[in-house]
C-alpha cells in the first residue's frame, strides 16, 4: 500500500483575513446586524411599490439591494468555509449555525421584493427595458418572472424562510460531519474517507480491493443515521414541491437552471443511449488488465502505474503552465490563487471531502478548496477548480444578480480547463504505453462526470418518485435502488457486487442540491464542444470564449452558447459531444491494439495473481 509521503501542499491553507480576522471577530456580528437592519430598511422603503416605481427609482433600488448582498454574503461565506477546514470543531460548527440563522431572518424581510419582482406586467417590463438604467437588470428580471406560478403568499413565504436554518441545510450539515468523521481502517492505519477512496486508483489489485472493501464497511457505521437523513430531504423536496406546484421532483431544479423538463430528458435519454461507449471502453480494459471479472474496485485501476507522486509545486507548475500556454491574460488570473492564499490543498483530519471553488461576490474573490493527495489527477482537480475561479473572475463585471452562472453553465470552464492541462501532459508525454494509460484515465474521468452522473440523475429520480408513492425508503431500497441504476452503464463488462450498494450514502450532492448532477453531464458534454471548436479555431477563439466566461449568468444558456457557434436546442447537440467521447473510446481501441498485453499486464500486476 502506498505510503503516506509530503506532497508540499500541507502549508497551503487559505487566508482568510480579507474576510474577517477570526471566528470571534467582532466585525462579524457586526456585518450581520448592519445586514439586518438594512433589509428592515429595504422592506419599509420599498414594500407594495416594487411594480410600480419609474425605471430610475427601479435601477436605484437595484443597486442599493446589490450594495445589501454583496455585504450580506461576506459571514455566510466565512463561515462556509472555516466549517470546511474542520467540520468537527465545534466553534466553526456554532459559527455556520448562527449565520445561516442571521441569513434566515435577514431573508425574511426581503420576502416581499422576490414575490413582487415576479409580478412585473409585460407593460411594466417593457418600460424597465426601454430604460437603459433599469434595463440592466432584464434578466434578473425575467428570472423572478417566470417563478411567479410557484409562489406561495408572502406569510407562507416568510414562515418557511425563518424555518429554512433547520431544514434541509441543517440535515445536509449533519450529513457532512458523519462523513467527514468516517474512518477507514487499513493495515493499521485510520485514512479519512478521501485518503481510501484514493487507494481505488492504486495499480495492486490486492490494494484496491482492501480498500474497497474497507469503505464498504466504514460505509456500513451510521447508514440507518445517513439514510434517515436523506429520507428527511427527500420528504421536505416533496412537500415543496406540492406546495409550490412543480409538475415533477426535478422541475424546480429546471427551472433555476434556465432550462426546459424536455431538455434536460433529452440530455438523459442521449446519455443512457449512448451506454454501449462506457461498455466498449471497460471490455478492453478488462483484456488490458488481464483478469477474469471486473468490479467497481477496477474501475479506476491505472492501465500502467501513472500514480507517481506529483509535488504541489509540480502540480502548481503543471497547471499554471497550461493556462499560461492557452491565454496569458487567464494564466495571470489564475496565478493569483497561488500568490494570494485563495486556496486551501492539504487532507487533514476534520476537513470536508471532494474540491470547490467557492465565488463571494463581483467584488471579492473566490477561493479554492482542495484534497491534495500528489496524484497526477489532483492536478487535474486543481485545473478544474482554477477553472471555476477563472470563469467567476471574469464574469466580476456582471452586478451580483447575473454574477453566478446556471449549474448548465458552471461546469464548462473547470472542465475546459482540465482539458488543457490534460492535453499539455499528453503532449509531453511519447511513451505509447504511457500515454494509452493517461487516456484511458481521461476516458474514465469523462466518464465519471457524463455516464456516471446521468446515472446518478436516474437514481435521484427513482428514489424520489418511489418516496412519494410509497412513503420512507429502507437502506436496503435505496441501496437496491442504487445498485439498479449504475450497473447498466457497465453492462456485462463490469459486474457491481453486492458491497456496492451502501455506496449512495457519501454523495453530498444528493443531500445539498437535489437534481444537481446532471449539470455535470451537460457541462462535461457542452466543455468538450468548446473545446473542440478552440482546436479546430486556435488563438482566434480564445477571445470568444473568454467573453462567453465574462457574461457570468447575465444571458439564458441556449442564447450564450450561441455566441460560441452552437446550439444546445439542437436535439442533435447532445450526440456531438457524445461521439468525441465515442472517439476517445475508438483511440482507446486503437492503442490498444498496438500494445502489447502481456508487457502491459505484467507490469501492472508485477506477478500478483487477480
Amino acid at each position: 500500500m502506498a505510503k503516506a509521503v509530503s506532497t508540499g501542499a500541507e502549508t497551503v491553507r487559505w487566508d482568510l483575513s480579507d474576510l474577517y480576522a477570526s471566528p470571534i471577530d467582532p466585525a462579524l456580528e457586526a456585518d450581520l446586524a448592519r445586514a439586518l437592519e438594512r433589509a428592515k430598511a429595504f422592506e419599509a422603503t420599498y414594500k407594495g411599490k416594487v411594480t410600480t416605481l419609474e425605471a430610475a427609482d427601479f435601477a436605484a433600488m437595484m443597486r442599493e439591494l446589490e450594495r445589501n448582498e454583496e455585504d450580506a454574503a461576506k459571514p455566510e461565506v466565512y463561515a462556509y468555509l472555516l466549517h470546511s477546514q474542520n467540520t468537527q470543531d465545534p466553534a466553526a460548527g456554532r459559527l455556520l449555525a448562527r449565520v445561516r440563522e442571521a441569513a434566515a431572518e435577514r431573508g425574511s424581510h426581503g420576502v416581499f421584493f422576490t414575490l413582487e419582482l415576479a409580478q412585473t406586467s409585460d407593460e411594466q417590463a417593457a418600460r424597465l427595458y426601454a430604460n437603459p438604467d433599469s434595463a440592466r437588470y432584464r434578466h434578473t428580471v425575467e428570472e423572478a418572472r417566470k417563478f411567479r406560478p410557484h409562489q406561495l403568499s408572502e406569510p407562507e413565504e416568510r414562515v418557511l424562510t425563518e424555518f429554512s436554518p433547520v431544514g434541509n441545510s441543517a440535515w445536509t450539515r449533519l450529513f457532512e460531519e458523519l462523513c467527514a468523521g468516517i474512518r477507514i481502517d487499513m493495515d493499521g492505519r485510520q485514512l479519512m474517507l478521501e485518503e481510501a477512496l484514493t487507494l481505488l486508483r492504486e495499480p495492486n489489485r490486492e490494494v484496491r480491493r482492501n480498500a474497497s472493501h474497507a469503505i464498504t464497511g466504514a460505509l456500513n457505521h451510521d447508514i440507518r443515521t445517513r439514510g434517515y437523513i436523506f429520507n428527511v430531504i427527500l420528504g421536505e423536496k416533496a412537500i415543496d414541491d406540492r406546495l409550490r406546484h412543480f409538475p415533477s421532483w426535478i422541475s424546480s431544479r429546471n427551472l433555476a437552471n434556465e432550462t426546459s423538463d424536455e431538455a434536460v430528458q433529452a440530455l438523459v435519454e442521449a446519455v443512457t443511449g449512448r451506454y454501449d461507449v462506457c461498455v466498449r471502453y471497460y471490455r478492453v480494459k478488462k483484456k488490458l488488465l488481464g483478469v477474469g471479472e471486473l468490479h467497481e474496485w477496477d474501475r479506476y485501476a491505472p492501465i500502467l502505474d501513472t500514480t507517481s507522486d506529483l509535488t504541489w509545486e509540480d502540480a502548481k507548475e503543471l497547471v499554471l503552465g497550461s493556462y499560461m500556454r492557452f491565454s496569458k491574460r487567464a494564466g495571470q488570473l489564475v496565478e493569483e490563487f497561488f500568490q494570494r492564499g485563495w486556496i486551501d490543498a492539504p487532507v487533514v483530519p476534520g476537513k470536508a471531502g471532494g474540491a470547490y471553488c467557492m465565488p463571494v461576490t463581483p467584488h471579492h474573490h473566490p477561493y479554492v478548496m482542495l484534497n491534495f493527495t500528489g496524484k497526477l489527477r489532483d492536478a487535474l482537480t486543481l485545473a478544474h477548480e482554477l477553472g471555476h475561479g477563472l470563469h467567476d473572475r471574469l464574469a466580476s463585471k456582471q452586478h451580483i444578480f447575473d454574477f453566478h452562472p446556471p449549474l448548465t453553465l458552471a461546469e464548462t470552464a473547470s472542465v475546459f480547463g482540465e482539458a488543457l492541462t490534460f492535453d499539455r501532459i499528453m503532449a509531453e508525454e511519447k511513451d505509447a504505453k504511457v500515454r494509452l494509460a493517461m487516456l484511458c484515465s481521461q476516458v474514465e474521468d469523462a466518464f465519471s462526470t457524463v455516464f456516471r452522473q446521468v446515472a446518478f440523475n436516474r437514481y435521484e429520480d427513482a428514489v424520489h418518485t418511489t418516496r412519494r408513492s410509497e412513503g420512507e425508503l429502507s437502506v436496503d431500497q435505496l441501496g437496491e435502488i442504487y445498485q439498479s441504476k449504475l450497473q447498466p452503464m457497465f453492462g456485462d463488462a463490469l459486474a457491481l457486487t453486492d458491497e456496492h450498494k451502501v455506496w449512495w450514502s457519501y454523495v453530498s450532492h444528493f443531500m445539498h442540491t437535489p437534481g444537481y448532477v446532471y449539470a455535470y453531464a451537460f457541462g462535461n458534454l457542452l466543455a468538450l464542444s468548446v473545446y473542440h471548436r478552440y482546436l479546430e479555431q486556435g488563438p482566434e477563439f480564445v477571445d470568444v470564449y473568454l467573453g462567453f466566461l465574462a457574461a457570468g449568468g447575465s444571458t439564458r444558456p441556449d442564447e450564450l452558447v450561441r455566441s460560441l457557434g452552437m446550439d444546445i436546442t439542437d436535439p442533435g447537440f447532445w450526440d456531438a459531444g457524445l461521439k468525441i467521447l465515442d472517439g476517445m473510446v475508438t483511440e482507446v481501441e486503437r492503442l490498444a491494439g498496438n500494445s502489447s498485453h502481456d508487457v502491459v499486464a505484467e507490469h501492472l500486476l508485477g506477478g500478483l495473481g487477480p
